[in-house]
């Protein structure tokens, strides 16, 4: 079971919702969303799976996608997901390492530069 997290954009397409829709509804309390960094939204499959009823029951034909125009667009995300699909062992490290440094590079950097600043203070 894959524990990668829903982003806003990949929920949207998930679901079929436009993302403000979505932002609604997590303001709303409908759907739960997590904040990483006090800032990006990341969603569980499995809860969405879980109320995806309640969240289609709340949303109206306006809030829908409009589908023709993305075809194109969603046709390459496709390719690129099945892809990802029969290359999942290397994808989700690639993945956990990409978004490891991603959330945490002012962490390391800041690590790095302690670690040199102690250096240079006990050498003297």
């Amino acid at each position: 079971m894959s524990k990668k997290l829903f982003t806003l954009e990949e929920l949207s397409q998930y679901l079929g919702i436009r993302e403000s829709k979505i932002s609604e509804l997590v303001d709303k309390g409908v759907i739960s969303g997590y904040k990483l960094a006090g800032e990006y939204l990341r969603f569980r499959r499995e809860q969405i799976d879980a109320i995806r009823s309640e969240i289609e029951a709340r949303v109206t034909a306006e809030d829908k996608m409009v589908v023709e125009k993305q075809d194109a667009v969603r046709g390459k995300e496709k390719l690129v997901l099945a892809r990802d699909r029969e290359d999942r062992s290397i994808g989700t490290t690639r993945e956990r390492l990409a978004d490891f440094f991603y959330f945490n590079d002012f962490y390391i950097f800041c690590g790095i530069l302690i670690a040199a600043l102690v250096l240079v203070i006990f050498r003297g």
